[in-house]
């Protein structure tokens, strides 16, 4: 019985990656209305997922992960109105943000707990307050525009296949021996330190690694969009949704944070477009309740973990 287990969720895994390639053909895709809606999920699972390489792997909880997906998106935008190609551009972009993301490790990680994750959301207002003084590079408060272009389709797949990567990098992370140092700091730092885990060296490589995803993500927004402004991406409603939808799903787990999207996603769908203006409260509101009542996430609810378990998705906490 146990052999069939994943079996039956790589079969499952094969219909719903057939049909999320298919789904642009099919005449329920509403004219490409489906189609933009799921880029806009998949948009945040590579957000929520490579968040939680730091958020959840390694305990960090980093409110200032968006800094990376806005500094992808202007240095790409830059670089793509400089002639670049569409790969070349996010290329810059990427690499841009992996230096930013080494270069803010050393003084970022000498804080731990609250101090760290008000220093990172503090990192994410002073990016937007320096690209809005930028103006000769990024357009200030007036934005940054690419040659606008219908993207809709080749957006898609391209997020779909980085949503999928950074799905395999966080499941690679978690059995790898950089997963296993990342869990020995989230257990207890100290201890790690003095059984020989070079625990600054193992947080850079981890902050590195999870900025790569939402920079890519950064640079295709861009793309996709033809327009961005400062508070469009590093707003406080898009800082905070990676978090509370880590925490929502079940973070430090590879299929929390894509729960938590789904779910968040389908929350804003249907009920925040009639309060637009509470969205930040609400997340804020979402990620104290899920601490204070529901610590574990959805996914380690005992009714979900049994589901899990039958089609070969439970994962191992340690």
């Amino acid at each position: 019985m146990r052999r069939s287990v994943p079996v039956l969720a790589l079969g499952l895994g094969g219909v719903l990656v057939a049909g999320l390639l298919a789904l642009p053909w099919l005449p329920l895709a509403g004219g490409g209305y489906a189609v933009k809606v799921l880029t806009l999920l998949l948009i945040y699972v590579v957000l929520a997922q490579s968040y939680d390489i730091v958020g959840g792997t390694m305990g960090y909880v980093n409110l200032g992960h968006i800094a990376f997906f806005g500094l992808g998106a202007y240095a790409c935008g830059i670089a793509f109105n400089a002639g670049l190609a569409l790969p070349g551009a996010l290329a810059a972009g990427m690499a841009v943000v992996m230096a930013f993301a080494a270069l803010i490790s050393y003084p970022f990680f000498r804080l731990r707990g609250a101090y760290f994750s008000l220093a990172a959301f503090g990192l994410v207002k002073l990016m937007e307050n320096v690209t809005i003084n930028l103006r000769w590079l990024t357009g200030g408060s007036n934005g940054l525009k690419v040659a606008a272009a219908d993207r809709t389709l080749p957006m898609y797949y391209l997020t779909l296949g980085l949503a999928a990567a950074t799905i395999l990098a966080g499941w690679l992370v978690n059995r790898s021996r950089l997963g296993l140092a990342m869990k020995s700091i989230r257990e207890d730092e100290a201890v790690a330190r003095d059984f020989g885990v070079p625990t600054l060296r193992i947080k850079t490589q981890a902050l590195v690694l999870s900025a790569c995803f939402p920079a890519l993500m950064g640079g295709l927004y861009m793309w996709y969009f033809n327009f961005i402004e400062p508070a469009q991406v590093y707003g406080l409603k898009i800082a905070l949704q990676p978090v509370a939808m880590a925490l929502l799903g079940g973070s430090g787990l590879v299929v929390g944070p894509v729960l938590g999207a789904a779910l968040l996603y389908a929350l804003e769908e249907f009920i925040w477009t009639h309060v637009e203006h509470l969205q930040g409260a609400i997340l804020g509101l979402v990620v104290v309740l899920v601490g204070l009542f529901m610590p574990g996430g959805v996914a380690r609810l005992a009714p979900v973990q049994r589901l899990l378990e039958r089609i070969g998705l439970r994962e191992d906490d340690r």
